[in-house]
């Protein structure tokens, strides 16, 4: 029998088997097994009741019950105290009780009567089984079913003869059989002509345990119509790993597939309209380019012949000057000298327009310029960029750069004109040439000390016959960065500006850097 103190648990066994054998029972077992008086003290403490709830018999017998109870649940001590007290046994009574860390455990308690020899009830046994564990998992599972069931996709499970187990309402919804309907039947009803030799294949794979992802088929509804679905398939084993069936999730893909074959028809229309936009355009281009043409033939005839009665205009103003300009007064002196003005103004208009048409006109083949040579020569040509007009400063090793020589030079020359001639009176002109080379690129600077250009006009600056100072004394057509622009371009480079406005400008010429390339015709 067992006997108690209010350290330990100690057992007196006597010689017959049954004591012995009990008392090896209460010892190995993983259930709590506590016996307490009708006070709810605690009487006896066995190993797995110390591993359940965390106190030592010593700390535990001879304590209340109660101090194993959560506060929200001690009002259920005196009603199992007085069950108990009536005889009666509580059986698998689901509960929670409170470990000595303050945690909480969920626990599966029978509750019986303790009797002495004469029948008289002097306690009660419990028995405490930790189910935390077995909440979770059926948590877990109830989780698992929500989520089944509340799954747009068909979820259902078979046997290895393809006989259906489960049934979703997401399987409902989408084949139209209810679960009742399903079960029991073969997965084969859903199969349509001409895919019947599917599932052999897959339950073959099913047995060899694999697991087939997102396969695309066709399956057929209670009401015989087709729907094309995304198909998962993967074996279900038991607790020993035997595989004894499979899961299947089936996504209905009807509406992917229909917006694939409308895109599939989209695309077809779509490149059918791009050929015919494509030849159309070619059309276009080359009529545009044969009128491009014909009028760059009329500009250049049309600037060429002007020239003859602009010099004309000019030579003639200036002869009248000289020879009857003593005869004059100073009004009719005055008309003529705007006359001259004014048509060697038109002769260098006329001038720019020739050059940009012939700009635009000229093949342009590209070899291996040195910069620091070409511009050397362009500063020589002006004797208004050399000193004491102006202070040029050029580095050294500017660099190589992929270019047609006449039409770098036409670019660089407008641009050494403009520092030259764009600065405040009575200040020389300070210009500073550099390069750098990066990304197979040299990009040229020629940066001035001149008035500068406001940034709301630097976007205007490349157009034809744009002049961002027409109130101020400084002369120009609007054509020479326009040339510079098109020059650059037709090289394959591209030109820039920077500047604040108020300290200068700096121009900038992008090209390819010669270090690799051959010579080219563009």
């Amino acid at each position: 029998m067992i006997s108690t103190d209010k350290n330990s648990v100690s057992t007196s066994v006597s010689d017959s088997g049954p004591d012995r054998h009990f008392a090896a029972i209460v010892e190995s077992t993983h259930d709590a097994i506590v016996s307490k008086n009708l006070d709810g003290i605690i009487q006896s403490w066995n190993p797995a009741a110390e591993k359940i709830f965390g106190y030592t018999a010593a700390e535990a017998i001879g304590k209340s019950v109660t101090m194993l109870i959560p506060k929200e649940n001690q009002g259920e001590e005196p009603r199992i105290l007085a069950r108990i007290r009536r005889g009666e046994k509580i059986d698998h009574y689901e509960t929670v009780r409170k470990r000595k860390d303050g945690s909480l455990v969920n626990i599966w308690l029978t509750v019986s009567p303790i009797k002495d020899a004469s029948g008289k009830i002097i306690g009660a046994s419990k028995i405490a089984r930790d189910i935390t564990q077995q909440k979770k998992i059926e948590e877990l599972q109830l989780q698992f079913v929500a989520i089944v069931e509340s799954s747009d996709d068909a979820i259902l499970s078979k046997d290895l003869n393809g006989i259906i187990q489960s049934w979703n309402k997401g399987a409902e919804n989408i084949f139209g059989y209810t679960a009742g309907e399903a079960i029991g039947k073969s997965v084969t009803m859903l199969m349509p002509e001409g895919h019947e030799d599917e599932e052999p294949k897959i339950l073959a794979r099913v047995r060899r345990g694999e697991k087939i992802d997102h396969y695309e088929t066709v399956r057929q509804r209670k009401d015989g119509s087709l729907v094309n679905i995304s198909l998962t398939v993967s074996p279900i084993k038991n607790a020993s790993g035997k595989i004894i069936g499979a899961s299947k999730i089936a996504r209905d893909v009807t509406e992917q597939k229909r917006v694939e074959q409308k895109m599939h028809e989209v695309r077809g229309e779509l490149a059918t309209l791009n050929r015919e936009l494509e030849h159309r355009v070619m059309e276009r281009t080359a009529s545009l380019n044969e009128a491009i043409n014909q009028l760059e033939e009329f500009s250049y005839s049309v600037s060429h012949d002007l020239r003859s009665p602009a010099r004309a205009m000019e030579a003639y103003a200036k002869a009248v000057i000289e020879d009857y300009g003593p005869r004059l007064d100073a009004r009719g002196l005055g008309f003529l000298q705007k006359i001259v003005r004014s048509s060697g103004r038109m002769d260098k208009l006329i001038q720019d327009l020739l050059t940009y048409t012939r700009v635009l006109r000229s093949d342009v083949s590209l070899k291996s310029v040195e910069l620091a040579p070409l511009l050397r020569d362009i500063l020589d040509q002006y004797p208004e960029m050399q000193a004491p007009h102006a202070q040029i400063r050029l580095q050294d090793g500017l660099g190589v750069a992929m270019a047609h020589e006449a039409s770098l030079t036409q670019a660089l020359s407008n641009l050494l004109s403009n520092a030259v001639k764009f600065v405040n009176p009575k200040t020389i002109p300070q210009i500073d040439i550099r390069s750098e080379c990066r990304n197979g690129k040299v990009r040229l600077w020629i940066a001035d000390n001149g008035i500068g250009i406001k940034p709301e006009f630097q976007s205007r600056l490349f157009r034809m016959f744009e002049r961002i100072n027409p109130g101020m004394r400084y002369e120009g057509t609007g054509i020479g960065l326009a040339i510079v622009k098109k020059a650059v371009e037709r090289m394959g480079g591209t030109v820039g500006v920077e500047s604040d406005g108020v300290t200068g400008t700096s121009f900038w010429i992008e090209l390819s850097s010669a270090s690799t390339r051959p010579a080219q015709t563009i």
